[in-house]
Parts: structure tokens; C-alpha cells; sequence
């Protein structure tokens, strides 16, 4: 049974991955979080390039990731709720271009800070506009799926602080930032597994227990291996932090077709 919704959600999700088109609220509000995501792990793979040179896997990853975001970002300002929602997904692209800049010049420990604290930045400003849309709507739906797509969001954001201790960037804070995302992480799934838990239509979905299931695994693995001064490879945790990241994706994918 795990098999068969592993590789009926891994389908599911390439396919809603690869097309940025808007049809409702849900869609606008998985396709917003799914930004958040991809500044995470842009910012982590672009640390990730200058610390593994020459890594043609990383390289790639990093331009497929930018030219999605390019993508949804586009998609998602002309699908605006409203005007107020357009200004700020306006002010999102300028922050975004501003990175994009520091990330085609020459990588150095100075440039990587700069992302770093763009992918923050940016981060906020997401969040400010997914805020927003939620205010904008009572469906249960968006809160659903708002939950776990910040559990995906922040196992990617752990990551990249974690890679960035490890290339010894110049930033006193990136240890602090490293146990808040952990702690905000750990919080994401406690919410998840009480609401499948408590909720009928979660309790009586076996996919979705499941995943949670395979969520909480995952976290345990992550918390026992991933410390900020623990000696694993930056190619070792990305595979390790990717495995609860795409439980995290797999999740939300049930969720949206749930709530179709």
C-alpha cells in the first residue's frame, strides 16, 4: 500500500509541479507556498555549488529550481486575488531579482550572506502575502495545506543553514537560525499529527495518516544525524533532509487532491 501512493502521489506531483497554471484558491495558495520552498533550497544550492565545485547535479538543480520560480511567480501575479495581493507579489520580484543578480556573479563567502539573508527576506514577504490569502477565505483547506507546506519549506530552510555552517560563512546568527527552524519544525508535524488525529476527514484518510507517519520517521532521522556541529557531508544531509522534504510534498499532494 506505501508503494502504491508513493509512486500515485510522486506522479501526481510532477505533473501539478510542472504546470503553473491558477484554476482556484487552492491552487493559488500551493503554488505561493511553493515559492517559499524553492527560495530555501535556491539559496542552499547556490552554497551548495561553491562548496562542491564542479557539481554538475547541484548546477542543474539550481537552474531548474530559478527558472520555476521565475515561472510561478509570473503565474501567480497575474492570477492576483487583488490588487493589494499584485503589490506585494510585485515587491517579492524586485527582492527576487536582486538575488538572482548576487547569485550570476562569481560565488564567495560575502555573496552567500547576501542570499542567505535575501532567502529570508524573501521568505517574510511570502509569508506576509500567504497571510493575506488565508485572511481572504474560511476553506479548511487552505489552512491544510498553508501547514504542511511549511513543514517542506522548513526542512529546506534547516538545510540551508546547516550547508552554510558547514561552508563557515561569516554569520553569527546562522547557529541560532539553524535551532529556530528545527524547533519551528518540529512544530509544523506536532500541528499535523494532531489534526490527523482529531479531524474525520484526515482520521479516515489512510494516505494521509500515512505520510504523517513517514513525516515524524524522517524528523527523527534528521534530529538524530543533522546537528549544527554534527561531521555529516553536505551531499550526506542533503539526501538525508530531502527524504522529509518530499514526504512533506508527497503530503500536500494528497491534501490538494482531497480538497479537488
Amino acid at each position: 500500500m506505501r508503494l502504491k501512493y508513493f509512486f500515485l502521489l510522486l506522479f501526481t506531483a510532477l505533473n501539478l509541479g510542472s504546470n503553473a497554471q491558477i484554476k482556484n484558491m487552492n491552487d493559488f495558495i500551493i503554488n505561493l507556498e511553493d515559492l517559499r520552498t524553492l527560495t530555501e533550497r535556491i539559496a542552499k544550492n547556490y552554497i551548495m555549488k561553491g562548496v562542491l565545485a564542479n557539481n554538475p547535479k547541484v548546477v542543474k538543480q539550481l537552474e531548474e529550481d530559478s527558472n520555476k520560480f521565475s515561472e510561478t511567480l509570473i503565474s501567480l501575479t497575474d492570477s492576483a486575488l487583488n490588487e493589494e495581493i499584485e503589490i506585494e507579489l510585485q515587491k517579492l520580484n524586485l527582492s527576487w531579482m536582486l538575488m538572482d543578480r548576487i547569485m550570476n556573479k562569481k560565488y564567495d563567502g560575502n555573496a552567500a550572506v547576501k542570499v542567505i539573508k535575501y532567502a529570508d527576506k524573501m521568505s517574510d514577504e511570502i509569508e506576509i502575502i500567504a497571510e493575506m490569502v488565508n485572511n481572504s477565505t474560511k476553506l479548511k483547506s487552505v489552512k491544510l495545506l498553508r501547514i504542511s507546506s511549511n513543514g517542506r519549506m522548513l526542512s529546506q530552510k534547516l538545510l540551508l543553514y546547516y550547508i552554510a555552517a558547514k561552508a563557515k560563512l561569516r554569520d553569527p546568527e546562522i547557529p541560532n537560525k539553524f535551532e529556530n527552524a528545527k524547533k519551528a519544525l518540529y512544530e509544523v508535524i506536532k500541528v499535523l499529527t494532531d489534526q490527523s488525529e482529531k479531524d474525520p476527514d484526515l482520521k479516515a484518510d489512510s494516505g494521509v495518516l500515512m505520510y504523517v507517519e513517514m513525516i515524524k520517521d524522517s524528523y527523527d532521522k534528521v534530529r538524530k544525524n543533522i546537528t549544527i556541529n554534527s561531521k555529516v557531508h553536505p551531499k550526506t544531509a542533503n539526501m538525508i533532509v530531502n527524504q522529509m522534504t518530499d514526504n512533506f510534498e508527497l503530503l500536500t499532494q494528497i491534501l490538494y487532491e482531497k480538497f479537488e
